[in-house]
């Protein structure tokens, strides 16, 4: 074992910004909610939906979730990955590390993490994405700050606006984009065998879906670059230090906070306020609608993020949000343990609950599923140092079992 090893030691308990294992708990929590919206939207059929005895209120619920969540959780996730990049590199320098052999394990290991869940368990996973943007990350480690902020700004708002608007463009007129009729075609394709016993067929279409109706689209590319472009904001609001410090910065997160959550709120308003009213955009319009929507993400993420760092000024509301700095501690051990969760209460495989899957019931399954993971995350914590997934991650990278007891 070589000194640089010894010395690259992973964050010790009393190095952990405790802002941010809350901010992440919240945005898992988004997460959580939204896969269980999404899967249910490109699995099962729309008569299905429509006939749940909860369908009138599974409009409303849909909508404020679309509101106040979709989106905007994954963006806030991603941020805080960036800005964890960044506290790896910088924790590793300063102790005569190479940074970059560091992470490059790391994210090769969640990269395999990441593949596995994908294509055998659940067609939504996030790791692979991150895992592949946080290898490009790496390239600008060098890079000035004026830079950085720049060219992720373009990428967080741009690279989703600029698909779109070639789908308008080469789209004919009167017919759907070809991800639109990839997906119709996985919905009805799919449904049978979710909701079926064979798990070799289930995971040849993860394989099928995640090619036809992603990574084979442009959508697919412009997601990646959306990450990637989040990944810089949060390494560039590293830099910045406010997040280190934040009793210092806190006058400042106080005037911000307001100003984030009302635009935010604002300009999320506005793709459930067109489906409320019924109103169906002229083809032009699409292409701003989707800069309105990546902006309402970028900024209303960090308008939840600011607003729980003024929160937690005070002792009362750091204890009460208490329970999701715990989940946040633990993200990869929740995540993966949320979609083994979701297969069994959804699939044929297990109980084949995907039939009530509206709206109501999903946010219901979420709130129950995560109240369980807070209780766990915190019984867990008590007794060890690092979550299951955590610890496994962590000793693969370091070269070295790390301690698990307290």
């Amino acid at each position: 074992m070589t000194d640089a090893t010894i010395k690259a030691i992973p964050t010790r308990q009393a190095d952990r910004i405790g802002e941010i294992d809350i901010i992440r708990g919240l945005a898992l929590f988004g997460v959580l909610w939204m896969n269980l919206n999404a899967n249910a939207e490109f699995t099962v059929p729309t008569p299905v939906l429509a006939a749940l005895p909860t369908a009138a209120v599974d409009r409303w619920i849909g909508l404020v979730g679309e509101w106040l969540a979709q989106g905007k959780a994954q963006c806030l996730f991603s941020i805080l990955f960036g800005f964890g990049f960044a506290i790896l590199s910088h924790r590793a320098e300063a102790r005569g590390v190479d940074a970059r052999a560091l992470y490059l394990r790391r994210v090769l290991i969640l990269l395999v993490i990441g593949l596995a869940h994908l294509f055998l368990l659940w067609m939504g996973d996030i790791l692979h994405a991150y895992a592949l943007m946080g290898l490009a990350l790496m390239l600008t480690r060098r890079w000035p700050s004026p830079l950085l902020l720049i060219v992720g700004l373009i990428l967080a708002l741009g690279a989703m606006t600029a698909a779109i608007a070639w789908y308008v463009a080469v789209t004919p007129r009167g017919s759907p984009p070809d991800f639109i009729t990839e997906q119709a075609a996985g919905i009805a394709r799919r449904w049978p065998i979710f909701m079926g016993h064979d798990y070799g067929a289930l995971v040849r279409e993860l394989l099928i879906a995640n090619g036809r109706e992603f990574y084979l689209t442009a959508i697919g590319p412009a997601f990646l670059a959306t990450v990637l472009g989040r990944f810089m904001l949060g390494s560039w609001l590293f830099r910045q230090g406010w997040m280190q410090d934040t009793a210092r910065y806190a006058p400042a997160f106080r005037r911000a906070a307001p100003w984030l959550l009302l635009i935010g709120l604002g300009l999320a308003a506005v793709a459930p306020g067109l489906e409320l009213a019924g109103l169906r955009l002229p083809r032009w319009a699409q292409t701003p609608r989707t800069l309105v929507d990546e902006a309402s993400q970028l900024v209303l993420a960090l308008g939840y993020a600011a607003g729980i760092v003024v929160l937690c000024q005070t002792a009362v509301w750091r204890r009460l949000l208490s329970g999701l700095g715990s989940v946040g501690q633990m993200a990869l051990t929740n995540y993966l343990s949320q979609s083994l969760v979701f297969v069994f209460v959804l699939y044929g495989l297990g109980l084949g609950w995907l039939k009530y899957a509206g709206p109501t019931f999903c946010l219901a399954l979420a709130l129950v599923v995560f109240a369980a993971q807070i209780v766990i995350s915190r019984w867990w914590l008590a007794l060890f140092r690092f979550g299951p997934a955590e610890w496994l991650w962590r000793s693969a990278t370091y070269g070295r079992w790390q301690p698990l007891f307290r």
